[in-house]
């Protein structure tokens, strides 16, 4: 059905909205714009627009920073930049909503104005397009001079579509009389269905390039950059590699950052997430060679499974992730890449005036202090951040961020085969975690045996390995890592009926 949007109401604070949904209050953070480090946004040269004249009807965008090129148009686009086919398998698990606001910058009241969405399909690999939607919206409004108005079009599932792709989707707002300057009128954008991708913003399936317009952030401390998603077609796949980019002001060379993978049960049922029901599943990490010249650099990281056997993540459907680049701080200054083309903004607006609103539906969540009883990110400081455009050092709803993170995630297929022997009876508990000085480490057996005790970094590199030949069904053992970097680490534990993996953290 067809509806009218006459205002959205730009709230920053999340409501609660049922039990299928995990709302979380979001805390805005200030970005620190001291240490920032920006790379020019170049989209081409700025089209001249005509003198509007009487009647200029215009999708509605708003200039955001100070850069003139950079403008946020206020549509409504997928919470995906790509993700994979399994995700258009099912009804209801992939539908775009198209919307979109026009803004009257004629001298004249326009009427009749209306929004038109079409959606078309063009295969990955060779030629031919197939349109799939094409919507004129029934209703009519009139829009005062400089007033603006919204509508939306009806949803379209992708299940209806044509599978992988690149599915390109075109917004043209029109009235009754003549527009005196069209080249505001339109705006295209394009999202994939890929086989195994999966990313917020914008991605070239075919180099797995991320479409990165400009980097925010800066600080030395500890900070993660989380990207939120589910499967509601997940089984068989499996969660390989994570890639992103990121930028220093004192180069990039040698810095240290961890891609991790965590898990949320709500454990307690209370429809919110706690620090201790964030599960790390998986874990990898890099150091940008010393040889890396420049202020920037893509980077890959290889994501090792950490709560079973398998050697990658076994995805599920139904599950709450994120997907997390983390910086334990150091001495230079980080930022992250994001996409400033394809704004969320009116997505989760939307969503949220509808109660239907859900972690997966933001571009990104920003997280900049640490649980101290887990080592893990403090949930309770999840935050979008906002850029202070008018000094008044408080967010005003046109300044928070919501362009998707440069992040994408590259899936695999089913593991092969799988150590029947995993977990094998064996129960390991690591105190403190987080860690500073000594990690004290029990393990208890089912049956009694001698164990093979590996500490590997979050590399998986193995840095000690240490067999205990008592044949006995508790072990203990103390490592000092103070010396040790703070970051994530295993703990591995080999016996004679097989292996488990538990991961603690190390904090300075």
């Amino acid at each position: 059905m067809k509806k009218i949007l006459l205002f959205f109401v730009l709230l920053i604070a999340l409501k609660l909205v049922n039990a299928q949904t995990f709302p979380a209050k979001l805390k805005l953070k200030n970005l620190e714009k001291a240490e920032m480090l920006s790379v020019p946004f170049e989209n081409g040269n700025p089209e001249a627009s005509p003198a509007p004249g009487d009647y200029d009807n215009s999708i509605y965008s708003v200039q955001y920073t100070t850069n003139p090129n950079v403008k946020e148009a206020y549509v409504i686009n997928a919470n995906f930049g790509a993700i994979p086919v399994g995700e258009v398998q099912k009804e209801n698990s992939a539908v775009f909503q198209p919307g979109a606001f026009m803004k009257n910058l004629g001298a004249k009241t326009l009427t009749g104005a209306k929004l038109q969405c079409v959606l078309t399909h063009f295969p990955l690999s060779g030629s031919g397009s197939t349109k799939l939607y094409d919507m004129l919206s029934a209703e009519r409004l009139d829009i005062e001079p400089d007033s603006v108005r919204g509508l939306l079009n009806e949803a379209y599932d992708l299940k209806n579509g044509k599978g992988t792709g690149r599915y390109q989707y075109v917004y043209t707002v029109s009235q009754d009389s003549a527009d005196n300057a069209r080249t505001d009128n339109t705006l295209t954008s394009n999202t994939y269905v890929t086989p195994k991708l999966y990313s917020k913003g914008r991605i070239n399936p075919n180099n797995k390039a991320l479409q990165i317009t400009q980097y925010w952030g800066g600080g030395t401390d500890y900070r993660e950059l989380m990207f939120p998603f589910s499967f509601s077609n997940g089984e068989g796949l499996t969660i390989d590699t994570l890639f992103t980019a990121i930028a220093s002001n004192e180069g990039v060379a040698d810095i240290y950052v961890e891609g991790r993978l965590y898990k949320f049960t709500d454990l307690n049922g209370n429809n919110d997430i706690d620090n201790d029901e964030m599960e790390l599943v998986a874990l990898g990490s890099i150091t940008v060679p010393s040889t890396t010249g420049g202020n920037f650099v893509n980077i890959r990281i290889g994501l090792e499974n950490i709560s079973s056997s398998d050697p990658k993540y076994k995805a599920e459907s139904g599950v709450l992730y994120f997907a997390s680049l983390m910086y334990p701080g150091g001495t230079k200054s980080i930022f992250n890449g994001y996409d400033m083309v394809p704004s969320h903004r009116m997505l989760v607006n939307t969503k949220e005036a509808a109660q239907t609103l859900q972690y997966e539906d933001y571009p990104y969540l920003s997280v900049r202090a640490q649980d101290g009883a887990t080592g893990g990110p403090d949930m309770t400081a999840a935050s979008l951040f906002y850029v202070d455009l008018d000094g008044s050092t408080s967010a005003s709803d046109n300044e928070v961020f919501f362009f998707p993170c440069a992040m994408a995630l590259e899936l695999g297929g089913v593991v092969a085969t799988e150590n029947p022997k995993k977990d094998a009876n064996i129960a390991v508990q690591i105190n403190p975690s987080p860690a500073k000085d000594l990690a004290q480490i029990e393990i208890k057996l089912t049956n009694p045996s001698p164990i093979q005790l590996e500490l590997l970094n979050s590399a998986g590199n193995i840095i000690s390995s240490e067999r205990i030949n008592q044949n006995s069904t508790i072990h203990q053992k103390s490592i000092n890592v103070a010396s040790y970097p703070a970051g994530a680490y295993i703990i591995k534990v080999n016996t004679n009926e097989g292996f488990v993996k538990k991961s603690f953290f190390v904090v300075k």
